[in-house]
This record gives structure tokens, C-alpha cells and sequence, in this order.
């Protein structure tokens, strides 16, 4: 995370253009996470519930890498990254079972 910087996420420039960035995320890792969607539907060896849980986990990990680079005291504070990490964490259980950022299941 110490390499993510705000200053490369999207933005607009002075003349009103949009810029896509990066939030200071190696080209590469975003390319690979927001191709999981794209090649998803190529990955038949996969039962549908490992493909959402795989689209889930890269779709939570691209979004708290870009929470944390825009506004990371934010992105905490409110639980923003906790939510992520409920998502994370009920994707990477095989049996099912939702974690809850109080404990209950």
C-alpha cells in the first residue's frame, strides 16, 4: 500500500479532460485484476459459484486499492475497507458461511 499515491488516480486535468490513473498501482496488477471479468466466461473447469467468488475477490481488491488511494482515513473511518473485506472474506469460505464485521455469522 505505500506505493499507492492519490495524486495518479483519476482526475480531471486543467482543461476538463478526464484522466484515467492509477491511484500508483503497477499498470500490470490492474490489467490482470480487470481482465478477470473478460476471461471469466473462458474458465468453463470453474463451477458458477467459484466464478462470482473469483469476480467478488478481484472486484474487491481492485476497489480497495483505488478506496485506499483516494482517501485512505476515509476509506477507513467509515468502514469502507471493512465492507471490502467482508466481501473478501465470504468469498474465500467454501462452506458458505458470511463473516460480519461484529461477529455474528
Amino acid at each position: 500500500m505505500s506505493g499507492l499515491d492519490p495524486e495518479e488516480c483519476d482526475h480531471m486535468a486543467p482543461d476538463g479532460r478526464a484522466v484515467d490513473g492509477t491511484g500508483g498501482v503497477h499498470a500490470g496488477t490492474i490489467g490482470t485484476l480487470d481482465s478477470v471479468p473478460v476471461v471469466l466466461s473462458e474458465a468453463d473447469w470453474l463451477t458458477p459459484d467459484q466464478q462470482v467468488r473469483l469476480l467478488a475477490v478481484a472486484s474487491a481488491v481492485t476497489g480497495a486499492v483505488r478506496l485506499i488511494a483516494r482517501d485512505p482515513g476515509g476509506a477507513i473511518l467509515h468502514g469502507l475497507l471493512a465492507r471490502l473485506c467482508v466481501v473478501l472474506d465470504h468469498a474465500a469460505r467454501s462452506d458458505g458461511v458470511a463473516w460480519t464485521p461484529d461477529g455474528t455469522r
